[in-house]
């Protein structure tokens, strides 16, 4: 028992360290806690607030809020991370963070635009219009055209033989994978436009079409999976994220909720003081 309000003493101490004023004695007589702003150190900032975002998402007893900028495809995409730290156990830290992706989701379109396919037997590019949260989904709505030729004897897309374009509707959900969020298709609906989608539909040129976008467009996501960036002090304590998936910022704004934990040892605190030392964060005595 000593052991554990020991444990519990240091942690108050690190997160002190970690998040100055969030042991506020407002907190302390248990009224609402005050998010804690902490950024990368660059000058950007969400144009985003947080109206239509479940404080109960992200409860703790210790919270921050951090706005970062992650480039994806050479696209510099903002979002904001709400995080609450509280006990668990004696031993372990419970993690609940909110993550705003109405950034992503303003770039998405950008981001998700362009070829899916390019290969001498078919190239296939998808332009996407519109994306928007529904619920625990993501509704991404734009169109595919696609083109099918012969290769020729180097390889090379050579007579074209048919090509259509075709509306196209995906529904896409966002899982937790190690310490990120992998988003993956859940389905394609697909409709074809006019007499020459007649003919795509009649030749099963739709089906595969369909086949591409699920295939080519679910590789992409894999591929790129969208991690909530912490504060450096906040990795030392190396957290374990065990549920969460994509959210509706009614109306229609994307965003993810994380429930995690992290080991809070003695073993652990004393890593963590000594990975502080290293960041400047606390100074010991020689």
């Amino acid at each position: 028992m000593a052991s554990s309000r020991l444990n519990k003493g240091l942690l108050v101490c690190i997160l002190s360290a970690m998040l100055p004023g969030c042991g506020s004695k407002a907190q302390d007589q248990g009224t609402e806690p005050k998010a804690v702003t902490q950024t990368d150190g660059s000058n950007s900032s969400s144009s985003y607030s947080s109206t239509g975002i479940d404080p109960a998402t992200y409860a703790g007893r210790f919270q921050i809020k951090l706005t970062k900028e992650v480039p994806l495809r050479e696209i510099p995409v903002p979002f904001t991370v709400y995080g609450g730290l509280e006990e668990a156990s004696p031993t372990r830290l419970q993690l609940r963070a909110f993550m705003d992706l109405r950034g992503l989701q303003e770039k998405a379109p950008q981001i998700l635009t362009g070829p899916l396919e390019e290969s001498c037997k078919r190239q296939i590019y998808l332009e996407v219009r519109d994306v928007t949260a529904i619920d625990d989904t993501i509704k991404i709505e734009g169109s595919a055209r696609a083109q099918f030729t012969r290769c020729n004897r180097h390889e090379e897309p050579g007579f074209r033989y048919f090509g259509a374009t075709v509306d196209a509707v995906a529904v896409a959900k966002a899982e937790v994978k190690g310490q990120c969020l992998a988003f993956s298709i859940e389905g394609v609906d697909l409709n074809p436009r006019g007499f020459i989608g007649a003919v795509s539909n009649l030749f099963g040129l739709t089906n595969r079409i369909n086949e591409a976008v699920i295939e080519k467009g679910g590789e992409f996501l894999a591929a790129h999976p969208v991690c909530p960036p912490l504060p450096a002090e906040f990795t030392l304590l190396d957290p374990i994220y065990e549920s969460g998936g994509t959210r509706e910022i009614a109306p229609g704004g994307v965003g993810a909720a994380i429930v995690g934990s992290s080991d809070v040892s003695a073993e652990t605190i004393i890593e963590v003081l000594g990975g502080l030392k290293e960041l400047g964060v606390l100074e010991f005595a020689e």
